[in-house]
């Protein structure tokens, strides 16, 4: 597979320990729950109930285990074989995707400044007088009003540009990479199947060490 297939793969991963994770910590996977209904107690004549609680069908914690274990190995097996790949790219494309962040982080500030531009405007404002015989009264007077730009405009689109021209060279660049670049790492399971098949398919070809006698 290539670095665009193996992030994927990673997500895959995780997303298979995230549903792992919530069946292991399930109550209902950690606890059976069993009532006896002492009726006798309260009336002699009554017979007495001993009922265990259902349950949805689910992976045994046990073997839910097992699988999580395996998970974990996967993904430590996944993450050399991609730091490998990485390592033979003609870049550092760890610090390529983070130096781009920062400059379209920068460029998106700079196109947020240069929406604010120089305008005139004309607006009213309210004040008071005392009129003749001494009371304050209030009157509308009109306002001009002129924001003028405290930047160097010109400036600030030269630097939007070269930052943009930059990032997208990175861009591509690592879009490159990850295509090109091959990760030796076989997938135990396909990237499309559901939580269900994978752990099914684990179960199946690690079936449960046989109980001690």
């Amino acid at each position: 597979m290539n670095l665009k297939e193996s992030f994927r793969y990673q997500n895959f991963l995780d997303s298979l320990m995230r549903s792992a994770s919530a069946s292991l910590s399930n109550p209902q996977h950690c606890l059976e729950t069993v009532k006896t209904h002492l009726r006798s107690q309260v009336k002699s004549d009554a017979v007495d109930e001993t009922v265990t609680e259902d349950v949805e069908d689910f992976v045994p914690n046990d073997d839910m285990l097992r699988f999580m274990v395996s998970l974990t190995l996967e993904r430590e097996t996944l993450a050399a074989a991609i730091a490998d790949a990485k390592a033979h790219i003609p870049f550092d494309m760890d610090a390529a995707i983070d130096g781009n962040k920062f400059r379209q982080r920068t460029a998106t500030a700079i196109q947020n400044m240069l929406g604010n531009k120089a305008r005139k405007l004309k607006g009213t404002e309210l004040s008071y007088v005392f009129n003749a015989n001494g009371d304050q009264t209030a009157y509308r007077y009109p306002v001009e009003i002129e924001q003028r730009e405290i930047y160097d405009r010109n400036a600030a689109k030269s630097v939007l540009r070269d930052l943009v021209t930059k990032s997208d060279e990175v861009s591509a660049a690592i879009d490159a990479a990850t295509i090109n670049a091959v990760v030796n790492y076989v997938p135990p399971y396909n990237v499309n199947d559901s939580f269900d098949d994978v752990v099914a398919a684990f179960l199946a070809a690690n079936p449960a060490p046989a109980a001690e006698i």
